[in-house]
């Protein structure tokens, strides 16, 4: 009973940014992937375990998620900016699930560099349980988390930016954006 409770609040916490996931279809998908994902996330995980990349407000137990919210602020309008509106629920999707593996899918108290890799995997296995993104979403979710961290990338999520799709740029650079300290975004914290 406790996990059920813990789950839907982890759906819950992120209700607003949800909600502007207009395809049905996309937003359950991201919905399954918040509960599939580590219950450390949503309960120590700040957004730098050194302080060194993330701004303050994103070093506290909550920062993943705080960070989360303005990634996904910041995405919102950028799908405009670079013309692909046409994926937009795609790219907030993607926004929202580019760190819940942060730590690892077992917490370690640190960033782990393959991040974006187990993130994928995250996804991959909530896509064969349910079946229910087509073989386009899933591609084009995969491609947008896994190279999330751009030049700091790894094995296949490594590619000059140059060769990024639309995209995958945007939530590269609104993840890349809002880490920086002198950014301040408009978020509700609710924890």
């Amino acid at each position: 009973m406790t996990k059920n409770r813990f789950n839907s609040k982890k759906v819950d916490y992120f209700e607003h940014e949800l909600s502007l996931i207009f395809d049905d279809r996309i937003r359950e998908f991201v919905s399954l992937c918040l509960v599939a994902c580590p219950d450390y996330v949503f309960e120590d995980c700040p957004s730098s375990s050194g302080g060194k990349y993330h701004p303050l407000d994103e070093l506290g137990s909550d920062g993943t998620l705080i960070h989360t919210k303005k990634v996904f602020t910041l995405a919102f309008d950028m799908v405009k900016a670079l013309s692909c509106e046409n994926n937009r629920d795609i790219v907030l999707g993607a926004c929202i699930i580019h760190d819940l593996v942060k730590q690892g899918f077992e917490k370690s108290g640190y960033t782990v560099s393959n991040h974006p890799d187990l993130a994928v995997t995250l996804i991959k296995d909530t896509q064969r349980a349910t079946q229910i993104l087509t073989d386009n979403q899933l591609e084009l979710l995969c491609n947008c988390v896994g190279y999330h961290y751009g030049p700091w990338g790894s094995g296949k999520w490594l590619k000059p930016i140059m060769d990024y799709s639309k995209e995958e740029l945007t939530v590269f650079l609104c993840d890349y954006v809002v880490s920086k300290r002198f950014i301040h975004t408009d978020y509700k914290r609710r924890i």
